[in-house]
Order: C-alpha cells, then structure tokens, then sequence
C-alpha cells in the first residue's frame, strides 16, 4: 500500500461516522429554563445487528464559536475569568480561567460570532482571525458544536472588566505570558485550567505555534 493510501485510510479510520437510526422526538421535559431540554427515543444497530433502543436527554445548545486570542508582538495570551455555576457545584471553584465564547446566533457566520464574543468579553476587537479547530466538548448530554479561532490582538486596549450587561455577563480580562501557559500544559497542577475549550485552544496553539507565528507575520504589521 502506498503512503498516501494508507495516510487515507488511517483519516477514514480516524473520522466520525453517520449511522442509520429511527428517532422518535424530540419531547420538551425542560419546562422555560435557560436551554431548551429535550427527550428522544432512538433506535439503531446494536450488537450483531439488533436493534438497539435507548431514551435519551439532550441539552440543546447548538452551533458556538470560542477565541483564542493572542498578541504576538508581545507573546502574551488575552484570558478571562468568569463565574459558572455548573463548576461552582462539582468543584468549588466557579471562577474559570476562560477563552471568550458564546453562541452563534441566527444569521450570523463562525468568524462574525468570533468577532462579536472577543468585543463583548475581552473588550477588544481581533486584528485578524485563524479557524484552528472544532468539537463537540460533551457529546453525550448535550448538542453543542464549538469551532475555535485564534484571533490577533492588541494586548494593550484589553480593559480589567468587560461583558454583555444585555446577558447578565461579567467577566474579567487578564493577560498571560504565552510562555507560561506552554509550560502549565507540560505539569499541570491539580485544579489548573478546567475548561475544555480553553484546554483545547492552548494545545492547538502549542503544536500549532509555527502555523500561528506564520499568520501573525503575514497578518499584522510589527509594531
């Protein structure tokens, strides 16, 4: 087999899959919360072809876009803190070191969600924007679909407050040496970095640093 046929099939090998299934639902059991909750009865192919029948709840959330955002002329990361609640409860602390995020609204693209949620909680506008990757943080409670962006940045023009007021949102912008943060992923320590898509971002950028020093080059003027 040649080396670009078995390249293809260990990207075939790799990738996710459709699959033949009956759904029955969606079924509101969430009442007028903060996202819709919804229950589906599903049938699909089980065990030497059986149909296999499961319930299950979904945490409907949709389409979102996260940012990294960096400024390259003095290798520094723009991160927030923000308060959730769902951390507060299973950890004790509620206060998370976050990469700005948030959904894609209605007639909105990826890059101008991008764009909006950098404004709104980091309090600067991004110079340029690179699509480094998507995911699905927690595919088995909720249909949340992330696509992740490093955004150029004047690290300078980020203030100590920001968020929507509109969104009850209040976050609090930091700055932190890019060196730093690639050595926290070497070791990290108990209770460092629990966000997943901030985890996810800093990793990209560790194995993608040349890909995103090329774009900084190419992008921004020195200053």
């Amino acid at each position: 087999m040649s080396r670009e046929r078995r390249e293809a099939a260990q990207r075939e090998a790799l990738g996710d899959r459709a699959v033949k299934v009956v759904l029955e639902g969606p079924s509101d059991i969430g009442g007028d919360g903060f996202r819709p909750y919804h229950r589906y009865t599903v049938t699909l192919p089980g065990a030497g072809g059986a149909p296999l029948t499961q319930v299950r709840d979904i945490l409907r959330v949709g389409p979102v876009v996260a940012v990294l955002a960096w400024d390259p002329a003095v290798g520094v990361f723009a991160l927030i803190r923000q308060f959730r609640l769902a951390a507060h409860v299973a950890t004790g602390r509620g206060e998370l070191v976050e990469i700005a995020a948030g959904r894609i609204e209605d007639g909105e693209t990826a890059a101008f969600a991008a764009r909006r949620e950098c404004l709104e909680e980091l309090g600067v506008e991004p110079l340029a924007l690179l699509p480094m990757l998507s995911f699905m943080p927690t595919p088995g409670v909720t249909d949340e679909h992330a696509e992740l962006f490093l955004a150029l940045v004047d690290a300078a023009a980020v203030p100590a407050e920001a968020g929507e007021p509109g969104e009850a949102e209040h976050t609090r912008p930091f700055l932190l040496p890019a060196e730093a943060a690639m050595e926290a992923l070497v070791a990290p320590a108990p209770g460092l970095i629990g966000n997943v898509f901030t985890l996810a971002a800093l990793q990209w950028f560790a194995l993608n640093r040349a890909r995103a020093e090329a774009f900084a080059a190419q992008s921004v003027p020195a200053k």
